[in-house]
């Protein structure tokens, strides 16, 4: 199909969504629920999570529609909406499990004959991988998991926000290559900001 025919259907999909139209609604959803749903779980390794996620990013498309812009595609509106979902939902996590890594640096697991849980076991390894990171990458990820935001670290340790991010990117990518099953949220499960 030519460019100008998907450029015409895409704004009247916006234009119909933005007038209440339920079945433009339907037909949005249908073209793009699989593939948030792939892009969460692909972001936070969590099934109920992304399933979450989808629902509240299709629950702000429709809350916000009137502020749809016909001359940007569908797609990409929908998809910068799920990545705001996404980091809202970090937040989220963030504010209900917000805990300073001293506290967790000191938890002593109490030795039992079955294994500790899942979340304990990856708790246990993102310290244990915090240790092998750079002073100033261990030290952003300690403000981060205490529950401070890129511009919050940034102005502590008299850096830029972009090294802050930087900084972070890196650490979780150093960490994923220790231990590959730690999902995103554990990684950030304290962050604000988005990578």
């Amino acid at each position: 199909m030519p460019t100008n025919q998907l450029e015409l259907m895409d704004r009247a999909l916006i234009t119909s969504i933005r007038n209440g139209d339920d079945l433009a609604f339907r037909q949005a959803y249908d073209l793009f629920h699989e593939k948030l749903y792939a892009y969460f779980l692909h972001k936070t390794k969590s099934v109920d999570i992304s399933e979450e996620l989808v629902q509240l990013t299709f629950i702000k498309l429709w809350r916000y529609r009137s502020r749809l812009n016909d001359t940007l595609q569908i797609s990409w509106q929908i998809f910068r909406i799920a990545k705001t979902s996404l980091i809202d939902i970090l937040r989220s996590h963030a504010q209900t499990r917000t805990v300073s890594m001293q506290s967790l640096a000191y938890h002593e697991i109490a030795e039992e004959a079955s294994p500790p849980p899942a979340e304990d076991r990856q708790l246990s390894a993102l310290l244990d991988s915090l240790a092998h990171l750079s002073p100033m990458r261990r030290r952003i990820i300690s403000f981060r998991l205490e529950g401070l935001s890129n511009k919050e670290i940034a102005d502590s340790l008299s850096i830029s926000k972009k090294t802050v991010e930087n900084q972070i990117n890196r650490a979780v990518r150093e960490i994923r290559k220790m231990h590959e099953y730690i999902p995103l949220v554990i990684l950030l499960m304290a962050g604000r900001d988005g990578l």
